[in-house]
């Protein structure tokens, strides 16, 4: 039993986006989470972004934009915030199975560790507020914030690691 509350104090749960190979995934984490204020670069001669849709004609037009605004969309925030007090019980419930000799520490953390990433998923579904704007609405097609090819919810994970 002390060698598995000693690893409690030795080991932690991490989760969320770890991006070693994806780096545009966590800009677009980052952006939604936070929000993001995005203007043309200095030196841009035209002074616009230029923003890609596809027109009735089924070709490519751009708007030209002096900046966009993406709104934060707490999705990681809220699935902590909506869920807090079911992990607390998890790690009562948790030292409580160890100290009984029916749990391990590694168990605790990865079951924490699996729900954590189901209730991120989960908030990120659900999330509608605040709405899309209607070019982004035209451009993928759906009114879901933080859905659209699905791999955001793909990429959200955990890791053990040392603490």
């Amino acid at each position: 039993m002390a060698k598995e509350f000693d690893k409690l104090n030795h080991w932690q749960v991490a989760v969320g986006f770890f991006g070693e190979d994806d780096a545009k995934l966590l800009m677009i984490v980052r952006a939604n989470e936070y929000g993001i204020t995005i203007k043309p670069k200095p030196g841009n001669k035209t002074g616009y972004l230029m923003v890609p849709f596809k027109g009735d004609d089924g070709k490519q037009h751009f708007y030209k934009l002096k900046e966009t605004v993406i709104p934060a969309r707490p999705f990681i925030e809220n699935a902590w915030n909506d869920n807090k007090h079911k992990y607390k019980k998890m790690i009562g419930d948790g030292l409580d199975g160890i100290f009984r000799g029916k749990d391990t520490a590694m168990k605790l953390l990865n079951r924490l560790g699996v729900e954590s990433v189901k209730d991120i998923q989960e908030s990120a579904v659900q999330l509608r507020e605040p709405k899309n704007a209607p070019l982004t609405v035209a451009n993928k097609g759906s009114d879901n914030p933080l859905v659209d090819t699905g791999e955001l919810e793909r990429k959200v994970t955990y890791k053990i690691i040392p603490g």
